[in-house]
């Protein structure tokens, strides 16, 4: 039933909706949602920046786990279904990894700014990457539904803690997730998951060291703010290309690289924006 539901959604195809669907597909991948966590972040309100970017970074742990857990295959290659955009497509098939940050990313929004307009938006993003995994043959309707499914609970479960962590200035509870996360090292030796824990180790050790010493403020004059997303994604594209050009190639080095990343978009711009932007630090967002 799964691939007759491909074929269907396949047999509405077109040359606009390839591209289209392209579009729509990157919207679900880790520069999207590095960048727009990097901005709101730094721009728009560094508490939920925070508490968006743990929530994007430990789902892509937990979907990362599942996938090399369950091993599901692909649609890729099955008689009558055309697969675009396969270099999209790493790891097994279930949970459709897509599918799941899109999810976590627009619940996220939902759940912090509650207005209409934002339902809508999320709701129709979500609906979008999820088909756009089908239309281009990448997933089973199971791994888009499953997709969904893991992101809200684990959205739920990621604010829950870190919400605790914050309020009760109790950093030690983050290692709920942590540990667990490099403990996985030891089973999951994939070049994914190396990158992304490397990620939240430099994301958590700089939310540490920022909300006790650097304490930056994200407000800012139009001019400011665009400066500040110039330079700080300008330089984050360079650390990514020239620590990947210089290290060997392993996991090892993924995880450095990616841990650097972690601590340029909490602690390292953050320090730069405020003094040399002079963007005031005395107001927590």
């Amino acid at each position: 039933m799964q691939i007759e539901i491909i074929k269907y959604i396949q047999s509405m195809t077109s040359p606009f909706g390839d591209i289209f669907f392209q579009l729509v597909t990157m919207t679900g991948e880790e520069y999207f949602y590095i960048f727009a966590a990097a901005i709101i972040f730094w721009c728009v309100n560094k508490k939920f920046g925070y508490k968006l970017g743990f929530a994007l970074l430990t789902s892509v742990i937990v979907n990362v786990a599942l996938k090399d857990i369950v091993n599901s295959a692909r649609p890729i290659g099955v008689n009558g279904i055309r697969s675009l955009r396969v270099e999209t497509a790493t790891g097994s098939s279930f949970p459709s990894g897509h599918t799941q940050g899109s999810a976590t990313f627009w619940i996220s929004c939902i759940i912090h700014v509650r207005k209409k307009w934002i339902y809508f938006v999320g709701i129709l993003a979500i609906f979008l990457v999820g088909y756009s995994r089908l239309y281009l043959g990448l997933h089973y309707p199971i791994d888009v539904i499953g997709g969904i499914g893991i992101a809200i609970i684990w959205t739920f479960i990621s604010n829950y803690i870190f919400d605790y962590a914050d309020a009760s200035k109790k950093t030690w509870v983050l290692l709920i997730i942590i540990v667990p996360m490099l403990i996985g090292m030891i089973f999951f030796k994939d070049k994914s998951y190396y990158a992304i824990v490397g990620t939240v180790l430099g994301f958590c050790v700089g939310y540490i060291i920022e909300t006790k010493y650097v304490q930056y403020d994200v407000r800012g004059t139009k001019l400011k703010q665009f400066i500040k997303l110039v330079f700080g994604i300008g330089v984050l594209i360079i650390l990514r290309n020239v620590l990947k050009g210089i290290l060997p190639v392993n996991i090892i080095s993924d995880l450095f690289r990616y841990f650097i990343i972690g601590l340029w978009i909490t602690v390292g711009a953050p320090i730069i924006f405020k003094r040399f932007v002079n963007v005031s630090s005395t107001i927590e967002n």
